[in-house]
C-alpha cells in the first residue's frame, strides 16, 4: 500500500515537472488569434479609409457636375 502511494506521488511530481517544459498549444493559438485580429483590424481601417476617400471624391464630382449644368 505504501509503495502504491509513493509511486502515485512520484508520478505526480514527474508529470508536473514535465508539464512545465512542454509547449503550451493554447499560447500558440492565442498568439495566432491575436495576430489575425490585428491584421483584420488593420485591413478594416484601410478599407474604411479608402471608402471615405472615394465618397469624398464622388461628392465633389456631384457638386461640380451640378454647377456645370446650372451654368
Amino acid at each position: 500500500m505504501i509503495y502504491a502511494i509513493i509511486s502515485i506521488i512520484v508520478m505526480g511530481i514527474v508529470l508536473l515537472a514535465i508539464s512545465f517544459f512542454m509547449n503550451d498549444r493554447i499560447e500558440e493559438v492565442e498568439s495566432q488569434l491575436e495576430q489575425f485580429s490585428i491584421t483584420t483590424m488593420q485591413d478594416t481601417y484601410q478599407m474604411k479609409k479608402k471608402i471615405k476617400i472615394l465618397e469624398e471624391e464622388l461628392l465633389t464630382e456631384d457638386f461640380t457636375d451640378e454647377r456645370v449644368e446650372n451654368k
